[in-house]
């Protein structure tokens, strides 16, 4: 070591070699940064566990709904109710939030088996014009993407039982919870845990993110166990009674979106299923009365995917490719015209019968990218609105269809045939 003279300060300076001072550079400067970097990538692939016993539910392949921009749906040509299928099929597990594809699924009495089955929700103060003994109290309301439209980037992953599973047990905890839910979204945290995250993200190219993983349908013992309570959650004009898994939800959701009082995760409880009336089949006609969890009022929404490209041929310089998912529908259709859809009042699909109880209203929703999050600040809403307000028992613009199974359990496939039973006029009853 010497020392370097200024005037009358002296300066202490290493006199190293070249792999000397390369060796320290990497020491002190990138070698933390390979060990935050390779820590990162350890934590990702921690979180894409797979529970024992349990199989993902989800296409291994390309989306079904791949080529749905491709001109041969725009429904052109001539009418062949022979092909007449369904294209695509999805749940969503938690209300709003991304969906996943399947490729068959089970239609119980209350729509597509695991739709649904999940709400996020906010506490809120009751409205001053409630009755005096509930003007100091709070409630829990539930969150869409209406008011929070990030949502769209919430991603969900369902891990189910299966019996065919070399490590299947029933004393597995995967099994005892009737699967596992594993949410995940878009997160960045401050400082090298934020750059490694982004360093990392590029390298595999994704996005930083965090995930949280909750029973599916935990036993009364395990939601003890995990401190999950019975609250009550409004759901529109609806307040059902259910589970309260909000100990298992991170803080950084709640920042991610934007929301600003205290944040909670629900699930459907058996007794906080909702009776559906209105314009759906009566108990008396079906055997059994139809039901949905925090569906928005039906349990199945069918969407022709002919119907979806004619509005967006409309609106092609605003939105240039209109999604079929902007619209978050559980079946999606091609071969009929668009909005042929409009009178049906039974169709069989594949070997099983359904109601079309009503048209779909649509809201603002559909104005939200369900990639990016972003909310366009008028469309499709202001073009469904010129020309689809069709429905003399509604005020808003129309678009698919609600339906209620004939059969209290039965099976959809991806190809399955559509035939149209009967058709008739529609009215929508909002009560």
């Amino acid at each position: 070591m010497v020392f370097a003279s200024s005037g009358l300060e002296f300066v202490p300076r290493l006199q190293l070699s070249s792999s000397a001072a390369l060796s320290l550079i990497f020491t002190t400067c990138v070698g933390p940064i390979i060990a935050l970097l390779v820590f990162e990538l350890l934590s990702r692939r921690s979180q894409q566990f797979s529970p024992k016993g349990c199989r993902k539910l989800g296409l291994r392949v390309k989306s079904n709904l791949a080529d749905q921009y491709e001109s041969k749906y725009d429904g052109d040509g001539p009418p062949d109710p022979h092909q007449w299928r369904v294209k695509s099929l999805w749940i969503y597990p938690v209300k709003s939030c991304k969906g996943i594809e399947l490729n068959r699924g089970n239609v119980l009495g209350t729509g597509m088996q695991y739709d649904r089955q999940f709400s996020f929700a906010q506490l809120k103060s009751v409205s001053q014009d409630s009755p005096e003994s509930e003007r100091s109290a709070h409630q829990w309301e539930c969150i869409t993407q209406r008011e929070f439209p990030l949502l769209a980037r919430v991603r969900t992953g369902l891990w189910v039982p299966d019996l065919s599973s070399e490590t299947y047990s029933p004393q597995t905890s995967g099994v005892l919870s009737g699967g596992s839910l594993v949410i995940t979204f878009p997160y960045v945290t401050d400082g090298w845990g934020g750059f490694c995250s982004r360093l990392s993200a590029a390298l595999i190219g994704g996005e930083p993110e965090l995930s949280f993983t909750v029973p599916f349908d935990p036993t009364p013992e395990i939601s003890a166990k995990k401190g999950y309570t019975i609250e009550t959650m409004k759901i529109w004009k609806d307040s059902p009674v259910a589970l309260d898994m909000s100990v298992d939800l991170p803080i950084e959701l709640k920042y991610f979106l934007g929301v600003r009082n205290p944040m909670a995760l629900f699930r459907v409880t058996r007794e906080g299923k909702r009776d559906v009336f209105k314009c759906a089949p009566r108990k008396r006609e079906l055997g059994w009365q139809p039901a949905i969890g925090f569906a928005d009022s039906y349990p199945l929404h069918l969407l022709n995917l002919a119907s979806v490209r004619d509005v967006g041929g409309s609106l092609a310089r605003e939105i240039p490719k209109l999604s079929v998912l902007r619209f978050r529908p559980n079946i999606i259709i091609t071969g009929p015209k668009p909005y042929d859809e409009d009178s049906w009042k039974k169709v069989r699909i594949g070997v099983y019968q359904y109601h079309v109880s009503c048209r779909t209203t649509r809201c603002k929703l559909p104005n939200t990218d369900q990639e990016s999050g972003v909310r366009h600040p008028s469309e499709p809403d202001r073009t469904l609105r010129s020309f689809r307000c069709i429905d003399k028992g509604a005020k808003s613009a129309c678009l698919g269809m609600q339906m209620v199974s004939a059969a209290e359990l039965s099976e959809i496939r991806v190809g399955d045939t559509i035939h149209v039973d009967e058709r008739g006029d529609h009215y929508f009853l909002k009560e």
